[in-house]
Protein backbone atom coordinates (compact mmCIF):
# COMPACT_ATOMS: atom_id res chain seq x y z
CA UNK A 1 0.00 0.00 0.00
CA UNK A 2 1.40 3.44 -0.59
CA UNK A 3 2.21 5.87 1.76
CA UNK A 4 -0.62 8.06 0.97
CA UNK A 5 -2.82 5.54 1.28
CA UNK A 6 -1.92 4.78 4.97
CA UNK A 7 -2.44 8.32 5.94
CA UNK A 8 -5.90 10.00 6.60
CA UNK A 9 -6.93 12.60 4.80
CA UNK A 10 -8.01 14.12 7.92
CA UNK A 11 -4.80 15.25 8.60
CA UNK A 12 -5.17 18.13 6.42
CA UNK A 13 -7.80 20.24 8.51
CA UNK A 14 -6.13 18.40 11.70
CA UNK A 15 -2.51 20.00 10.80
CA UNK A 16 -3.37 23.55 8.80
CA UNK A 17 -2.28 25.56 11.69
CA UNK A 18 0.66 23.30 12.33
CA UNK A 19 4.62 24.31 12.24
CA UNK A 20 6.92 21.53 10.07
CA UNK A 21 8.22 21.07 14.18
CA UNK A 22 4.86 21.03 16.24
CA UNK A 23 3.67 18.01 17.75
CA UNK A 24 0.32 16.61 17.04
CA UNK A 25 -1.06 13.24 18.62
CA UNK A 26 -2.13 10.41 16.29
CA UNK A 27 -3.14 6.32 16.02
CA UNK A 28 -1.18 4.48 13.96
CA UNK A 29 -2.49 0.91 13.60
CA UNK A 30 -0.05 -1.52 12.23
CA UNK A 31 0.24 -4.87 11.03
CA UNK A 32 -0.18 -8.31 13.25
CA UNK A 33 -0.64 -11.86 12.81
CA UNK A 34 -3.55 -13.15 13.06
CA UNK A 35 -5.02 -14.62 16.53
CA UNK A 36 -4.20 -18.85 16.02
CA UNK A 37 -6.87 -21.26 17.69
CA UNK A 38 -9.82 -18.47 17.55
CA UNK A 39 -12.42 -19.70 15.35
CA UNK A 40 -14.84 -17.14 13.95
CA UNK A 41 -17.67 -17.25 16.92
CA UNK A 42 -15.11 -17.32 19.60
CA UNK A 43 -16.61 -14.14 21.23
CA UNK A 44 -14.18 -13.44 24.08
CA UNK A 45 -17.00 -13.09 26.59
CA UNK A 46 -17.58 -17.26 25.82
CA UNK A 47 -13.79 -18.36 25.55
CA UNK A 48 -12.86 -20.48 27.57
CA UNK A 49 -9.10 -20.31 29.55
CA UNK A 50 -6.67 -21.63 27.08
CA UNK A 51 -8.14 -19.35 24.24
CA UNK A 52 -7.78 -16.33 26.73
CA UNK A 53 -4.24 -17.70 27.05
CA UNK A 54 -3.86 -17.63 22.87
CA UNK A 55 -4.94 -13.76 22.97
CA UNK A 56 -2.35 -13.09 25.64
CA UNK A 57 0.18 -15.10 23.54
CA UNK A 58 -0.93 -12.57 20.62
CA UNK A 59 -1.05 -9.41 22.70
CA UNK A 60 2.90 -10.84 23.48
CA UNK A 61 3.61 -10.96 19.80
CA UNK A 62 1.80 -7.24 18.72
CA UNK A 63 3.92 -5.92 21.70
CA UNK A 64 6.86 -6.65 19.71
CA UNK A 65 6.06 -5.67 16.42
CA UNK A 66 4.93 -2.37 18.39
CA UNK A 67 8.39 -2.34 19.59
CA UNK A 68 10.47 -2.17 16.71
CA UNK A 69 8.23 0.18 15.07
CA UNK A 70 8.75 2.78 17.94
CA UNK A 71 12.80 2.00 17.89
CA UNK A 72 12.47 2.64 13.87
CA UNK A 73 10.10 5.77 14.01
CA UNK A 74 12.23 7.06 16.79
CA UNK A 75 15.71 6.62 14.92
CA UNK A 76 14.47 7.63 11.60
CA UNK A 77 12.95 10.84 13.10
CA UNK A 78 16.59 11.90 14.75
CA UNK A 79 18.00 11.16 11.20
CA UNK A 80 15.61 13.95 9.80
CA UNK A 81 16.41 16.53 12.15
CA UNK A 82 13.76 16.18 14.53
CA UNK A 83 14.84 18.78 17.52
CA UNK A 84 13.94 18.73 21.35
CA UNK A 85 13.17 15.32 23.42
CA UNK A 86 12.08 12.51 21.54
CA UNK A 87 8.88 12.15 19.96
CA UNK A 88 5.97 10.03 22.34
CA UNK A 89 4.92 6.68 21.74
CA UNK A 90 2.46 4.67 23.78
CA UNK A 91 1.21 1.49 23.67
CA UNK A 92 -2.76 1.44 24.19
CA UNK A 93 -3.94 -0.53 27.16
CA UNK A 94 -2.32 -3.64 28.04
CA UNK A 95 -1.27 -4.28 23.49
CA UNK A 96 -4.95 -6.04 23.02
CA UNK A 97 -5.19 -3.82 20.10
CA UNK A 98 -2.64 -3.45 16.95
CA UNK A 99 -2.71 0.04 17.59
CA UNK A 100 -0.45 2.89 19.64
CA UNK A 101 -0.84 6.26 20.49
CA UNK A 102 2.25 8.36 18.43
CA UNK A 103 3.46 11.84 18.21
CA UNK A 104 3.62 13.18 14.63
CA UNK A 105 4.89 16.48 12.96
CA UNK A 106 4.34 17.42 9.67
CA UNK A 107 7.84 16.36 9.05
CA UNK A 108 7.46 12.84 10.34
CA UNK A 109 4.21 12.18 9.61
CA UNK A 110 5.19 10.37 6.44
CA UNK A 111 8.17 8.38 7.74
CA UNK A 112 5.76 6.86 10.17
CA UNK A 113 3.54 5.86 7.38
CA UNK A 114 6.53 4.54 5.95
CA UNK A 115 7.34 1.63 8.13
CA UNK A 116 6.78 -1.57 6.58
CA UNK A 117 4.32 -2.58 9.65
CA UNK A 118 2.31 0.26 9.59
CA UNK A 119 -1.58 0.04 8.19
CA UNK A 120 -2.82 3.57 8.77
CA UNK A 121 -2.25 6.34 10.73
CA UNK A 122 -5.02 8.35 12.22
CA UNK A 123 -4.91 12.01 13.68
CA UNK A 124 -6.10 12.17 17.01
CA UNK A 125 -9.37 14.41 16.40
CA UNK A 126 -12.02 15.20 18.79
CA UNK A 127 -15.01 13.24 19.28
CA UNK A 128 -18.53 14.19 20.00
CA UNK A 129 -21.89 13.21 21.74
CA UNK A 130 -24.15 12.88 19.00
CA UNK A 131 -26.71 15.07 20.77
CA UNK A 132 -30.56 13.77 21.01
CA UNK A 133 -33.26 16.06 21.45
CA UNK A 134 -34.91 15.69 24.92
CA UNK A 135 -39.03 16.37 25.03
CA UNK A 136 -40.84 16.16 28.00
CA UNK A 137 -43.55 13.81 26.59
CA UNK A 138 -45.61 13.74 29.64
CA UNK A 139 -48.86 12.74 27.25
CA UNK A 140 -47.41 9.98 26.00
CA UNK A 141 -46.93 8.08 29.48
CA UNK A 142 -49.90 6.50 29.96
CA UNK A 143 -49.69 5.03 26.71
CA UNK A 144 -46.31 3.49 27.73
CA UNK A 145 -47.94 2.10 31.36
CA UNK A 146 -50.53 0.98 29.50
CA UNK A 147 -48.87 -1.99 27.46
CA UNK A 148 -46.09 -2.25 30.22
CA UNK A 149 -43.61 -1.39 27.08
CA UNK A 150 -42.29 0.96 25.58
CA UNK A 151 -43.37 1.99 22.47
CA UNK A 152 -39.89 1.00 20.56
CA UNK A 153 -40.27 -2.57 22.13
CA UNK A 154 -44.01 -3.11 21.25
CA UNK A 155 -43.12 -1.77 17.56
CA UNK A 156 -40.01 -4.47 17.44
CA UNK A 157 -42.24 -7.40 19.38
CA UNK A 158 -39.77 -8.18 21.55
CA UNK A 159 -41.87 -9.91 24.30
CA UNK A 160 -42.23 -12.66 21.14
CA UNK A 161 -38.22 -12.81 21.41
CA UNK A 162 -38.26 -13.23 25.42
CA UNK A 163 -40.05 -16.60 24.69
CA UNK A 164 -36.64 -18.15 24.16
CA UNK A 165 -33.97 -15.63 25.23
CA UNK A 166 -33.29 -12.35 27.14
CA UNK A 167 -29.61 -12.12 26.77
CA UNK A 168 -28.25 -13.74 29.51
CA UNK A 169 -24.63 -14.01 29.11
CA UNK A 170 -23.94 -11.46 26.39
CA UNK A 171 -21.45 -8.73 27.60
CA UNK A 172 -22.43 -5.64 26.12
CA UNK A 173 -19.95 -2.58 25.80
CA UNK A 174 -21.32 1.35 25.98
CA UNK A 175 -18.62 3.32 25.24
CA UNK A 176 -20.82 7.01 26.05
CA UNK A 177 -20.61 9.16 28.78
CA UNK A 178 -20.76 6.68 31.29
CA UNK A 179 -24.14 5.45 33.58
CA UNK A 180 -25.81 5.46 37.16
CA UNK A 181 -25.27 1.67 37.65
CA UNK A 182 -27.41 2.84 41.21
CA UNK A 183 -30.53 3.34 39.10
CA UNK A 184 -32.88 0.96 40.04
CA UNK A 185 -34.10 -0.23 36.65
CA UNK A 186 -30.27 -1.54 35.94
CA UNK A 187 -29.40 -2.70 39.37
CA UNK A 188 -27.68 -5.91 38.61
CA UNK A 189 -26.41 -4.73 34.71
CA UNK A 190 -23.27 -2.91 35.10
CA UNK A 191 -20.81 -5.72 35.27
CA UNK A 192 -17.61 -2.97 34.88
CA UNK A 193 -17.11 0.47 34.93
CA UNK A 194 -14.48 2.46 33.72
CA UNK A 195 -13.27 6.60 33.34
CA UNK A 196 -11.19 7.25 30.28
CA UNK A 197 -9.75 10.56 31.18
CA UNK A 198 -8.32 13.18 28.29
CA UNK A 199 -5.37 11.74 28.42
CA UNK A 200 -6.16 8.22 27.78
CA UNK A 201 -5.29 6.87 31.55
CA UNK A 202 -8.00 4.42 32.80
CA UNK A 203 -9.26 5.05 36.01
CA UNK A 204 -11.22 2.98 37.99
CA UNK A 205 -13.98 3.87 40.72
CA UNK A 206 -16.22 2.06 43.24
CA UNK A 207 -19.27 3.14 41.45
CA UNK A 208 -20.40 3.78 37.92
CA UNK A 209 -21.59 7.00 37.32
CA UNK A 210 -22.33 9.61 34.61
CA UNK A 211 -21.22 12.45 33.65
CA UNK A 212 -24.21 13.56 31.38
CA UNK A 213 -27.67 11.78 31.39
CA UNK A 214 -26.83 10.08 27.68
CA UNK A 215 -25.27 7.04 29.01
CA UNK A 216 -27.51 5.99 30.91
CA UNK A 217 -30.28 6.22 28.74
CA UNK A 218 -28.89 4.17 26.67
CA UNK A 219 -27.63 1.37 28.84
CA UNK A 220 -31.70 1.23 29.56
CA UNK A 221 -32.70 0.50 26.09
CA UNK A 222 -30.55 -1.89 26.17
CA UNK A 223 -30.35 -4.23 29.15
CA UNK A 224 -32.79 -2.14 31.63
CA UNK A 225 -35.73 -3.73 33.67
CA UNK A 226 -38.99 -2.51 34.89
CA UNK A 227 -39.61 0.94 35.88
CA UNK A 228 -41.78 1.38 39.32
CA UNK A 229 -44.73 1.41 36.91
CA UNK A 230 -43.98 -1.98 35.20
CA UNK A 231 -43.23 -0.47 32.12
CA UNK A 232 -40.08 -2.46 30.52
CA UNK A 233 -37.65 -0.54 29.01
CA UNK A 234 -34.73 -2.73 27.66
CA UNK A 235 -34.40 -4.99 24.92
CA UNK A 236 -32.38 -7.51 26.13
CA UNK A 237 -33.03 -7.23 30.25
CA UNK A 238 -30.49 -10.35 31.41
CA UNK A 239 -27.69 -9.03 29.22
CA UNK A 240 -24.47 -7.63 30.51
CA UNK A 241 -23.38 -4.55 30.59
CA UNK A 242 -19.76 -2.93 30.29
CA UNK A 243 -19.34 0.83 30.66
CA UNK A 244 -16.60 2.83 29.27
CA UNK A 245 -17.20 6.84 29.88
CA UNK A 246 -15.15 7.84 27.19
CA UNK A 247 -16.75 10.88 26.15
CA UNK A 248 -15.94 12.81 29.62
CA UNK A 249 -13.88 15.99 29.06
CA UNK A 250 -12.12 16.20 25.93
CA UNK A 251 -12.73 13.36 24.46
CA UNK A 252 -10.67 12.27 21.48
CA UNK A 253 -9.46 9.59 19.19
CA UNK A 254 -7.42 8.15 21.49
CA UNK A 255 -9.84 7.94 24.96
CA UNK A 256 -12.27 6.27 22.07
CA UNK A 257 -10.01 3.27 21.31
CA UNK A 258 -8.69 3.49 24.66
CA UNK A 259 -12.35 2.30 25.84
CA UNK A 260 -12.60 -0.27 23.01
CA UNK A 261 -9.27 -1.83 24.14
CA UNK A 262 -10.63 -1.97 27.84
CA UNK A 263 -14.10 -3.54 25.89
CA UNK A 264 -12.20 -6.62 24.60
CA UNK A 265 -10.18 -7.10 27.21
CA UNK A 266 -13.50 -7.69 29.35
CA UNK A 267 -15.07 -9.41 26.94
CA UNK A 268 -17.45 -7.28 25.06
CA UNK A 269 -20.00 -9.27 22.55
CA UNK A 270 -21.38 -5.86 21.06
CA UNK A 271 -19.75 -2.08 21.43
CA UNK A 272 -22.46 0.45 21.13
CA UNK A 273 -21.24 3.81 19.84
CA UNK A 274 -23.39 7.06 19.85
CA UNK A 275 -20.99 9.15 18.84
CA UNK A 276 -19.48 11.35 16.14
CA UNK A 277 -15.89 12.36 15.05
CA UNK A 278 -14.85 15.98 14.27
CA UNK A 279 -13.49 15.07 10.48
CA UNK A 280 -14.86 12.62 8.20
CA UNK A 281 -12.23 9.54 9.00
CA UNK A 282 -12.33 7.07 6.15
CA UNK A 283 -9.55 4.92 7.89
CA UNK A 284 -11.42 4.17 10.78
CA UNK A 285 -12.97 0.90 8.88
CA UNK A 286 -9.39 -0.28 10.05
CA UNK A 287 -10.54 0.09 13.28
CA UNK A 288 -13.68 -1.24 13.36
CA UNK A 289 -12.08 -4.39 10.79
CA UNK A 290 -9.94 -5.50 13.77
CA UNK A 291 -12.88 -5.82 15.86
CA UNK A 292 -14.84 -7.67 13.81
CA UNK A 293 -12.14 -9.96 12.36
CA UNK A 294 -9.83 -10.00 14.99
CA UNK A 295 -12.14 -10.21 18.02
CA UNK A 296 -15.46 -11.28 15.94
CA UNK A 297 -17.12 -8.38 18.26
CA UNK A 298 -20.39 -6.30 16.54
CA UNK A 299 -20.14 -2.53 16.38
CA UNK A 300 -23.22 -0.80 16.33
CA UNK A 301 -22.55 2.94 15.30
CA UNK A 302 -25.53 5.64 15.41
CA UNK A 303 -25.64 7.19 12.11
CA UNK A 304 -26.29 10.66 13.01
CA UNK A 305 -28.72 13.66 13.80
CA UNK A 306 -27.44 15.99 10.80
CA UNK A 307 -30.87 14.83 8.22
CA UNK A 308 -30.97 13.64 4.95
CA UNK A 309 -28.21 13.87 2.66
CA UNK A 310 -25.71 13.75 5.84
CA UNK A 311 -23.70 11.15 7.57
CA UNK A 312 -21.73 10.88 10.63
CA UNK A 313 -17.56 9.12 10.92
CA UNK A 314 -17.46 6.15 12.30
CA UNK A 315 -21.35 5.54 10.86
CA UNK A 316 -20.19 6.14 7.70
CA UNK A 317 -17.68 3.34 7.51
CA UNK A 318 -18.27 1.03 4.63
CA UNK A 319 -18.04 -1.72 7.28
CA UNK A 320 -20.10 -0.35 10.61
CA UNK A 321 -23.12 -1.37 10.88
CA UNK A 322 -25.21 1.85 11.42
CA UNK A 323 -28.52 2.57 12.56
CA UNK A 324 -31.03 5.12 11.12
CA UNK A 325 -34.18 6.20 13.46
CA UNK A 326 -37.88 5.83 12.63
CA UNK A 327 -41.17 7.41 14.73
CA UNK A 328 -44.55 7.18 15.12
CA UNK A 329 -46.03 8.96 12.91
CA UNK A 330 -49.94 9.78 11.95
CA UNK A 331 -52.49 6.89 12.36
CA UNK A 332 -49.94 4.36 13.20
CA UNK A 333 -47.57 5.03 10.52
CA UNK A 334 -44.03 4.35 10.90
CA UNK A 335 -41.22 7.07 9.52
CA UNK A 336 -37.94 7.73 9.18
CA UNK A 337 -37.17 10.63 11.46
CA UNK A 338 -36.27 14.15 9.86
CA UNK A 339 -33.37 14.51 11.72
CA UNK A 340 -32.23 10.87 10.89
CA UNK A 341 -28.61 10.80 8.59
CA UNK A 342 -27.82 8.99 5.46
CA UNK A 343 -26.29 9.22 2.04
CA UNK A 344 -24.95 7.54 -0.46
CA UNK A 345 -21.32 7.70 -0.39
CA UNK A 346 -17.85 6.45 -2.46
CA UNK A 347 -15.12 5.93 -0.24
CA UNK A 348 -12.03 7.15 -1.68
CA UNK A 349 -10.28 4.84 -3.72
CA UNK A 350 -13.14 3.29 -5.19
CA UNK A 351 -15.25 3.50 -8.35
CA UNK A 352 -18.82 5.14 -8.70
CA UNK A 353 -19.91 1.91 -8.76
CA UNK A 354 -18.60 0.85 -5.94
CA UNK A 355 -21.54 3.00 -3.46
CA UNK A 356 -21.82 2.44 0.01
CA UNK A 357 -25.29 3.47 1.03
CA UNK A 358 -25.79 4.06 4.40
CA UNK A 359 -27.55 3.80 7.49
CA UNK A 360 -27.85 -0.26 7.00
CA UNK A 361 -30.92 -0.48 9.19
CA UNK A 362 -33.48 1.26 11.28
CA UNK A 363 -34.87 1.19 14.51
CA UNK A 364 -36.67 2.63 17.42
CA UNK A 365 -35.15 6.44 17.87
CA UNK A 366 -38.07 9.12 18.75
CA UNK A 367 -40.14 9.36 21.58
CA UNK A 368 -37.53 6.84 23.37
CA UNK A 369 -38.80 6.04 26.99
CA UNK A 370 -35.45 5.39 29.30
CA UNK A 371 -33.97 5.57 32.52
CA UNK A 372 -31.49 8.49 33.56
CA UNK A 373 -29.75 9.72 36.79
CA UNK A 374 -32.00 10.94 39.28
CA UNK A 375 -32.88 15.28 38.67
CA UNK A 376 -34.15 16.88 41.01
CA UNK A 377 -36.83 19.76 39.18
CA UNK A 378 -39.13 21.67 40.50
CA UNK A 379 -42.06 19.47 40.69
CA UNK A 380 -39.74 16.52 41.84
CA UNK A 381 -37.13 13.92 41.35
CA UNK A 382 -37.14 12.30 37.63
CA UNK A 383 -35.52 9.21 37.04
CA UNK A 384 -36.59 8.72 33.63
CA UNK A 385 -37.57 10.79 30.38
CA UNK A 386 -38.27 10.44 26.96
CA UNK A 387 -35.31 11.38 24.24
CA UNK A 388 -35.24 11.84 20.06
CA UNK A 389 -31.98 10.55 18.34
CA UNK A 390 -30.27 7.99 16.37
CA UNK A 391 -28.48 7.76 19.32
CA UNK A 392 -31.51 6.17 20.92
CA UNK A 393 -31.86 3.90 17.92
CA UNK A 394 -28.44 2.10 17.56
CA UNK A 395 -29.49 0.92 21.29
CA UNK A 396 -32.40 -0.71 20.24
CA UNK A 397 -29.87 -3.24 17.43
CA UNK A 398 -27.16 -3.83 20.44
CA UNK A 399 -29.84 -5.27 22.71
CA UNK A 400 -31.94 -7.19 19.85
CA UNK A 401 -28.30 -8.40 19.03
CA UNK A 402 -27.82 -9.76 22.43
CA UNK A 403 -30.53 -11.56 22.29
CA UNK A 404 -29.50 -13.53 18.95
CA UNK A 405 -26.37 -14.09 20.11
CA UNK A 406 -27.52 -14.89 23.12
CA UNK A 407 -30.04 -17.80 21.39
CA UNK A 408 -26.70 -19.18 19.56
CA UNK A 409 -23.68 -18.56 20.92
CA UNK A 410 -22.03 -20.54 18.21
CA UNK A 411 -23.20 -17.47 15.64
CA UNK A 412 -20.23 -14.74 14.66
CA UNK A 413 -21.10 -11.41 15.13
CA UNK A 414 -20.96 -11.52 10.95
CA UNK A 415 -24.04 -13.77 10.96
CA UNK A 416 -25.81 -11.70 13.66
CA UNK A 417 -25.41 -8.79 11.57
CA UNK A 418 -26.57 -10.74 8.27
CA UNK A 419 -29.78 -12.05 10.21
CA UNK A 420 -30.91 -8.50 10.96
CA UNK A 421 -30.27 -6.90 7.74
CA UNK A 422 -31.84 -9.41 5.76
CA UNK A 423 -34.91 -9.68 7.88
CA UNK A 424 -35.35 -6.35 7.70
CA UNK A 425 -38.44 -4.82 6.75
CA UNK A 426 -38.70 -2.38 4.07
CA UNK A 427 -42.03 -0.61 3.43
CA UNK A 428 -41.57 -0.41 -0.39
CA UNK A 429 -39.97 -4.27 -0.78
CA UNK A 430 -37.03 -6.00 -0.90
CA UNK A 431 -36.20 -4.48 -4.49
CA UNK A 432 -35.68 -1.37 -3.07
CA UNK A 433 -33.30 -2.34 -0.14
CA UNK A 434 -30.50 -0.58 0.84
CA UNK A 435 -31.68 3.11 0.35
CA UNK A 436 -30.39 5.96 2.18
CA UNK A 437 -33.26 6.31 4.74
CA UNK A 438 -34.92 2.81 5.89
CA UNK A 439 -31.52 0.87 4.81
CA UNK A 440 -32.58 -2.47 4.56
CA UNK A 441 -35.37 -1.44 6.55
CA UNK A 442 -36.53 -1.88 9.99
CA UNK A 443 -34.87 -4.76 11.91
CA UNK A 444 -37.39 -7.85 12.60
CA UNK A 445 -35.92 -9.39 15.94
CA UNK A 446 -38.54 -12.48 15.41
CA UNK A 447 -37.94 -13.00 12.16
CA UNK A 448 -34.23 -12.46 12.46
CA UNK A 449 -34.18 -15.16 15.96
CA UNK A 450 -35.30 -18.14 13.55
CA UNK A 451 -32.44 -17.34 10.92
CA UNK A 452 -30.02 -17.05 13.65
CA UNK A 453 -31.46 -20.43 14.89
CA UNK A 454 -30.10 -21.87 11.40
CA UNK A 455 -26.87 -20.56 11.44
Amino acid sequence: MSIDRKISPAFKPFLARSGDHDRRDAIVIYQTPGIEGIQVGDRLGQLNRRQLNVVREQTQLQRQVESRLFESYQGRSLEMGHEGAPLQTRTIGAGTLPMANVEVTRTTLAALASEPDVVAVLPNQNIELLKPKQIDYTDLLPQEQEGGLTWGLKQLDIAKVWETTKGAGINVAVLDTGCYGDHPALKGRVQDFVLVDPLGRRITTDVSFDAGQHGTHICGTIAGGMTEEGIAIGCAPEANLLVGGVLVGNATLLTLVEGMAWAIERGADIINLSLGLEYYEPLFSKVLDILISQYDVLPVVAIGNSNHGNTSSPGNSYNAFSVGAIEQMAEDQLGVTFFSSGASLVFPGQSPEEIVTKPDVVAPGAQVYSCIPPEQRPDGTFAYTYMDGTSMAAPHISGVAALLMAANPEASATDVLKALRETALHPNGTERRPDNRWGYGLIQPAEALKLIQMA
